[in-house]
């Protein structure tokens, strides 16, 4: 071949490898590396304990010795609502269709070692890995958490605006957003909120004064004020997880202060007719979790609720936010079908942090009905998980797992979300002892 005449072809294979990049639905630039499900995966972590009794086995007051039955989660769950001893508001559900018949329901599935805590059934499920750490508010979890699996196995990586994690309350779960494992950290973590500390009809006030929201001795976040004025400026040893780049910061600033000065605006996961009085830091960290969705489009966002816990002392007050959890669930679900961006390319994962016991404690409520606690017992391993997404890439109306063979563990929902976001193969082997719950898909 002439000289001329191999450049000429050359150019032209050139100029046809540097056509305009195809820009994808969710507005990807490139489609990634690994073979992803979808774009945009939601993770609800049922904080406080959730006993299978009454979630899927839907036996209502039957432990209590009455004889009621029934389904308490009617958006998550198919099967017919107690029509007797009723104890709790009945809300009327949101969704036509149940999430279960939407999707894949882990019936039966197990926390199987170490202590059922809230901050171990916590660092299990957002790291992959079971854990006998104890409380320690100045400790970062020893694996690495989903965020950091995801911010730095995805390709192509994505900035911290892409990946959320929104607590009901602090503790120590700012710490969930990365961990201490040196090949990760704080430049993978994800941005983190807690709505119930500063989404108030006095939170303005509250900036303005500086008033603390984080413990006093968790000194890298110290006050709200200083989150607005300073923080969006501090390097990850100053504010952990919150690395973002300039134009992201003025994005995540606008919508916080936009949302503080017209808290109006944020749409609540209630029902017509019920009042503003019955939300709950659990449902307004769902309807902010939807604020973020609906602003940043992110392809990871982790949410937990934490007012089940009652349980401890007010099993009629468990069932109550039980209730209220499953509408917010079923209400979030709603909104992302109505996104454009987030409709048809997202998967829902929901799963308790950990069970509650079999047998009851000596507190009674108003009730006459006992009250339950956590202590390891093989009752407080029994959980369940509800996997929901569009029915060309989640199997439907599906269930897996009995008491006596159950399927799938705490353990396998981090190597889902890495196989569901298509970079599971780039994760160091050995990294995690769970699975992918491969049978949940097409």
């Amino acid at each position: 071949m002439k000289r001329r005449e191999f450049i000429k072809k050359a150019t032209l294979t050139s100029a046809g490898a540097l056509v305009a990049p195809y820009i994808l639905p969710s507005g990807r630039l490139f489609a990634p590396t690994g073979a992803r499900k979808v774009n945009h995966v939601v993770f609800v972590l049922f904080g406080g304990g959730i006993r299978n009794q009454e979630s899927v086995g839907q036996r209502y007051l039957l432990d209590q010795g009455r004889p009621a039955s029934g389904n308490v989660m009617n958006n998550m769950l198919t099967g017919a609502a107690p029509t007797s001893n009723i104890v709790y508001n009945p809300w009327t559900p949101i969704l036509t269709n149940s999430l279960q018949s939407q999707g894949v329901l882990f019936k039966e599935m197990r926390y199987t070692t170490g202590p059922t805590g809230h901050y171990n059934g916590h660092t299990v499920a957002m790291t992959g890995n079971y854990t006998a750490t104890g409380l320690n508010l100045n400790i970062n979890p020893e694996h690495p958490t989903i965020f950091e699996y995801y911010r730095k196995h995805n390709s192509p990586t994505e900035t911290a605006l892409k990946a959320w994690w929104l607590s009901e309350g602090l503790g120590p779960y700012p710490s969930l957003n990365f961990s201490r494992h040196k090949d990760y950290g704080a430049n993978y973590g994800a941005n983190y909120l807690c709505p119930s500390r500063f989404i108030t009809n006095t939170g303005l006030n509250n900036l303005n004064n500086a008033s603390s929201y984080q413990p006093d001795d968790v000194t890298r976040i110290e006050t709200m004020k200083n989150f607005f004025d300073v923080n969006f400026d501090k390097s990850a040893n100053d504010l952990p997880g919150i690395i973002n780049t300039r134009a992201d910061k003025e994005k995540i600033k606008k919508m916080l202060l936009g949302t503080l000065q017209n808290l109006s605006s944020l749409s609540l996961p209630l029902p017509t007719g019920i009042a503003g009085s019955q939300m709950t830091s659990d449902l307004l960290n769902i309807a902010t979790s939807w604020k973020v969705l609906e602003t940043f489009k992110p392809e990871l966002t982790v949410i937990n609720t934490f007012n089940l816990d009652v349980c401890h002392n007010n099993f009629s007050g468990y069932v109550q936010n039980l209730h209220k959890a499953d509408y917010g669930v079923g209400w979030l679900w709603n909104k992302i079908q109505s996104d454009p961006v987030l409709a048809n390319d997202t998967i829902m994962i929901c799963m308790p942090e950990h069970g509650r016991n079999s047998t009851p404690n000596s507190i009674v409520d108003s009730n006459g009905l006992r009250a339950y606690d956590h202590t390891s017992d093989q009752n407080s391993r029994e959980i369940f998980s509800l996997i929901v997404g569009p029915p060309s890439v989640v199997k439907q109306n599906v269930s897996f797992g009995t008491s006596a063979s159950p399927v799938g563990e705490s353990v396998d929902i981090v190597p889902t979300i890495a196989h569901i976001l298509g970079f599971d193969s780039s994760i160091p082997a050995g990294m995690l002892p769970g699975r992918a719950l491969t049978e949940a898909f097409i």
